[in-house]
């Protein structure tokens, strides 16, 4: 649990691959979850298994909670973080060589991280489901405390919502 300007975040970090879907059920009282996503990892493979992209992998687990029913009504919060890295990737990386429906300038930060949120933002199987997106740079305390501000006014104003329904 992480305590931002008094107001408390319960967190679960889910490693595992084989152990993940046995998770969902505990999440029956979440009102906004956090996807956190290394935008700079597009042309980098996971540890366990050297043939997956972690991109990839990321976007399949996405897809999985953002189309879970346990979620239906769950605000989705993705961090696209590490955007100082993926600046200076994209300067010698080609995305198109890992992603071939990539079409534009692979060497625009902009289109490239237009792609990326177009890649998550398609997961939805509902299209009228809120994904609020935030290009973060971790090391950057003023970049990350603007954006759990708007974080947290995004969930603030998901639950008086909810209240109000009631």
């Amino acid at each position: 649990m992480s305590l931002i300007d008094k107001i408390s975040f319960d967190h679960a970090r889910l490693l595992e691959r084989s152990q993940r879907t046995k998770w969902f059920q505990c999440f029956d009282e979440v009102t906004s979850i956090v996807f956190l996503v290394a935008s700079s990892a597009f042309d980098q493979t996971l540890m366990e298994d050297r043939s997956t992209n972690r991109l990839v992998e990321s976007l399949n687990i996405f897809d999985t909670i953002i189309n879970n029913k346990c979620f239906k009504n769950v605000s989705i919060i993705l961090f696209l973080n590490k955007t100082d890295l993926l600046e200076e990737k994209v300067k010698s990386a080609d995305i198109s060589e890992h992603f071939t429906s990539f079409r534009g300038d692979p060497h625009d930060v902009l289109q490239v991280q237009q792609f990326i949120v177009a890649r998550f933002t398609e997961r939805r199987n509902d299209p009228k489901k809120q994904l609020y997106h935030h290009f973060t740079t971790a090391t950057d305390t003023e970049n990350i405390r603007v954006v759990f501000r708007a974080v947290k006014d995004t969930i603030l104003s998901k639950n008086i919502q909810a209240l109000m329904l009631q």
